[in-house]
């Protein structure tokens, strides 16, 4: 004997499990992300509407076969084995987790993803869960910024240049007029050399004068070389840098900047044991180089003062770079704008220097800072990632 409410039971379960798989369906397939769901194996079970979009392959052709079909290596050959070792020790890296990984397409096209994998609790079986956004379009965002940000600092660098045009001119024609008037003295000895017969004394002044000549000439040829390593367009490369050394080379291109020997402005220098650092070194230098001639600029009606340059370790991981001037300081109202982008106190400032040695420091894992000096002016300071030296080699 049939009872006809048993029957209207089963059959409003059986719609509300028809309707609530037709909500999840909708659910899925209106999804913006792709959503894609493996059982233990890595064999596909599900594969929305937004998946057959961002990959290129209809649910048809994917599931019920391996999700590495749409990975590339090393993903591919790595994924089996992380499915099993989770199996067996329950020890999640990725469940749970978001990560960017790469993904590739029916058509071979390799792109960046952003990944994140859950379990299927109270399924009937072993089930995970992968939600997947494409993020081509924020790679290419952050690279396009790099990139443009190594243009502006190059340009920046131009820029400086420009500006120190009158000391590069002085500094070097000082060692080129040395060395044309040691070669004329050296002509000048020859000439008269031809007419004594004992020339010893004459050779012994001439070699004298020749060394005086290549000195000279190595002198001219240390700035040049100072001045073409940091104006080069370059792709940024980072490798392990004496900082120590870094700052040394910095000042004496500093150096190059008559201010300082017009308003009796000295540069002094101290030290912390040497570090290594893994940084871009022409980068790293700008920011040095930037900060020296900020300092100058601030004492420029201030004679006989010093900018004091100072590396100390802050902590056993980083070591921290000081410039400290005795200029006016900085003002109050302008303390807040001073990182922001083409905000600057100079006359013909272009409002970019600070900014992007910001940028640069940030990117090398530090701090750029500012603070009041003690008695008056200011102290510019950065943080950077480092290991000391210990027998000359990395700790």
């Amino acid at each position: 004997m049939t009872f006809p409410i048993k029957k209207s039971i089963q059959a409003n379960h059986t719609q509300e499990v028809v309707d609530a798989n037709a909500q999840l369906k909708a659910l899925l397939n209106a999804a913006v992300d792709a959503i894609i769901i493996i059982d233990h194996l890595g064999s596909i079970e599900l594969f929305n509407a937004a998946a057959q979009r961002m990959f290129g392959y209809q649910s048809s052709e994917v599931v019920g076969n391996n999700i590495r079909m749409l990975m590339p290596e090393p993903y591919r050959r790595e994924h089996d084995q992380y499915l099993r070792n989770y199996m067996e020790t329950n020890d999640a890296k990725i469940i749970g987790t978001g990560r960017e990984v790469r993904a590739c397409k029916k058509n071979g096209e390799i792109f960046p993803i952003e990944l994140s994998v859950g379990e299927v609790i109270e399924s009937s079986h072993k089930q995970f869960v992968g939600i997947i956004r494409d993020i081509s379009e924020q790679v290419k965002a952050r690279s396009d910024a790099i990139v443009n940000r190594e243009r502006l600092a190059h340009v920046t660098r131009l820029s400086t240049m420009g500006e120190m045009a009158a000391g590069i001119a002085h500094e070097i024609n000082q060692p080129l007029s040395a060395i044309s008037s040691y070669a004329q003295a050296c002509k000048n000895m020859l000439d008269r050399s031809a007419n004594i017969p004992n020339t010893s004394a004459q050779q012994q002044k001439l070699s004298e004068t020749l060394e005086k000549i290549s000195s000279q000439a190595r002198r001219a040829g240390e700035v040049i070389r100072r001045l073409r390593g940091f104006v080069k367009k370059r792709n940024a490369q980072r490798e392990y840098i004496d900082l120590n050394v870094l700052v040394k080379d910095t000042i004496e291109l500093a150096k190059v900047d008559t201010r300082l020997l017009d308003h009796g402005i000295s540069l002094s220098l101290t030290t912390s044991p040497s570090p290594l650092l893994l940084i871009d070194e022409i980068q790293i230098q700008q920011v040095l180089f930037n900060l020296i001639r900020n300092a100058i600029d601030a004492m420029e009606d201030q004679p006989t003062e010093q900018v004091n340059i100072h590396s100390q370790w802050v902590d056993t991981q980083y070591i921290e770079v000081s410039i400290t001037d005795t200029g006016y300081g900085i003002s109050t109202e302008n303390l807040e704008r001073l990182f922001h982008p083409f905000f600057t106190t100079k006359e013909t400032g272009m409002g970019m220097g600070l900014p992007i040695c910001q940028s640069i420091i940030q990117s090398h894992g530090g701090e750029l800072k500012h603070r009041a000096g003690k008695v008056k002016g200011s102290v510019f300071s950065f943080t950077l990632p480092a290991k000391p030296i210990v027998n000359n080699k990395q700790d």
